[in-house]
């Protein structure tokens, strides 16, 4: 493979001496044509191709899609925190197909926590020989469950590509539950750290071999709390095996429905059980972390 980013931009560095260098501001060997702003994104005055931002499907991997720059290419960021690693996928303009270059490597920046991983080529199967559509790289804090705000660049022939994309949890928008899916609390309010907590699904019924949607309701002095970290997991019966890791959830006001909660983390229930428990990892601001586990029965 020819150029790393790292490589282009030592490069353009030396070229421009005592003016300062800037990872997002890099020359490109190649220039390209400015995009019209029907392609949506923009190219700055030094050449750096960069997104514009704008709502995009789930990628083919589930992951989160944003332009790379002009409409022409795009890029996918998934993570795996059980692994503390993150894949991204270089796809077309159709935000689907895969798109090989020819590239050892591309950089990805996390806000917050912040951090700064490389992640190297791993090429598809189907990508020829030099190029690569997959970059995978490590890091700690990718260990960490909850949804990221970043920015991917790379150099594909040349020229940088910038692109900003931020995580939303499935269904964040047109959330809504219907007569069949309401709110169910399971066992007494608790109490942590000043905070009263419910703990509870959605659905009356839930059943093996389908989605349950755990619910989480905190109050603190009768106001709902809006600033809370809550994630799920499904366990077994016995409270030794995880049966669905933990997600992030998502606040959800108050409506003419329902009372404001924390929801839209699904998990999958296994076939073949009767029982399960729901365990609930609450990080209050400025408060300890609890964790409660709430045993449900499973049609």
């Amino acid at each position: 493979m020819k150029l790393s980013i790292t490589t282009c931009l030592l490069v353009f560095c030396g070229l421009i001496g005592f003016t300062g260098c800037k990872k997002e501001t890099a020359t490109p060997v190649t220039p390209t044509a400015a995009p019209s702003s029907e392609e949506g994104g923009h190219v700055h005055a030094d050449g750096t191709v960069h997104a514009a931002h704008g709502g995009h499907a789930a990628g083919p991997h589930d992951g989160t899609v944003v332009d790379w720059g002009g409409g022409k290419y795009h890029v996918e960021f998934t993570v795996d925190h059980d692994k503390q690693q993150s894949t991204v996928y270089i796809l077309g303009s159709d935000e689907k197909s895969p798109v090989p270059i020819d590239a050892e490597s591309i950089d990805l920046s996390i806000n917050d926590p912040v951090m700064q991983v490389s992640l190297k080529a791993a090429p598809l199967d189907s990508d020829p020989a030099g190029k690569a559509s997959r970059f995978v790289g490590n890091h700690k804090s990718l260990g960490v469950v909850q949804e990221y705000a970043g920015t991917i660049v790379g150099v594909i022939d040349g020229t940088p590509y910038s692109g900003d994309f931020t995580e939303e949890a499935h269904g964040a928008h047109g959330h809504s539950h219907g007569p069949d899916d309401a709110l169910v609390w399971e066992g007494e309010t608790r109490e942590h750290a000043g905070l009263k907590i419910q703990l509870g699904h959605h659905g009356k019924q839930l059943h093996a071999g389908e989605e349950v949607e755990p619910a989480v309701s905190i109050v603190r002095d009768g106001k709902p709390v809006d600033d809370a970290k809550v994630f799920n997991a499904l366990v077994s019966a016995d409270g030794q095996t995880v049966l669905a890791k933990e997600v992030a959830t998502v606040y959800e006001p108050t409506t003419d429905d329902e009372p404001a909660h924390y929801a839209q983390g699904a998990l999958a229930i296994p076939n073949g059980v009767s029982k399960v428990i729901l365990r609930f990892r609450i990080v209050p601001a400025g408060a300890d972390p609890v964790t409660f586990d709430v045993p449900v029965t499973v049609e």
